[in-house]
């Protein structure tokens, strides 16, 4: 009887052993299948500044890296994500905020960045910072910028960059992305509606 006993009490410690193995095998999974993830918080510079991303975040936040003189897409994209607001009420207007960051710290000055926003919709939101600043932020997205010098541009130079706007909950990881200039402002808007 006692030899029943123990054998039982040993399939019983076995078979606990066997599902927490599974569900952490199962997890360990999970985690490998997600795959990496992507934003955080970060510091920049508003209207000179220093500007934190936690400090006052929205339930949906949208990111868009570009810089003022971009002759096309950066236009191309604010217009549209403007458009997608005008489209949203007032009450889903207090849960979304849209930021936009220059990547050209050398020509783009902190209050033209911020004027530069708010000529697509007046909650927009344009940040600059320190090369350092900028770096650090866009390494935390799939995302990239480069400087090129061009002596047939207008401005001697251009910046080829990442065209998509990222959606960011409250802890400013990305939760989705779209192109900002051959997406519509109709498309925008339904990726805001999607996530608020």
């Amino acid at each position: 009887m006692t030899i029943q006993k123990g054998a039982l009490l040993a399939l019983r410690i076995l078979t606990t052993i066997a599902i927490v193995g599974a569900i952490y095998f199962g997890f360990a999974i999970w985690k490998t299948m997600k795959g990496p993830t992507f934003g955080g918080n970060f510091t920049l510079t508003y209207r000179g500044q220093n500007w934190i991303f936690s400090d006052a975040p929205k339930k949906l936040n949208m990111l868009y890296f570009g810089y003022t003189k971009c002759p096309d897409v950066c236009p191309v994209s604010l217009s549209n994500a403007g458009s997608a607001f005008r489209m949203l009420n007032d009450g889903e207007l207090k849960d979304v905020r849209f930021i936009f960051l220059s990547v050209d710290q050398s020509h783009d000055k902190p209050d033209e960045v911020a004027d530069y926003a708010t000529n697509f919709f007046p909650t927009f939101i344009g940040l600059s910072g320190s090369k350092e600043q900028i770096d650090r932020t866009i390494g935390l997205f799939p995302a990239s910028y480069m400087l090129e010098e061009n002596p047939k541009s207008y401005l001697g130079y251009s910046i080829s960059h990442t065209d998509r706007i990222f959606f960011l909950d409250s802890d400013g990881l990305v939760i989705d992305s779209i192109t900002g200039s051959k997406e519509g402002a109709e498309s925008i808007y339904k990726k805001i509606k999607e996530h608020l």
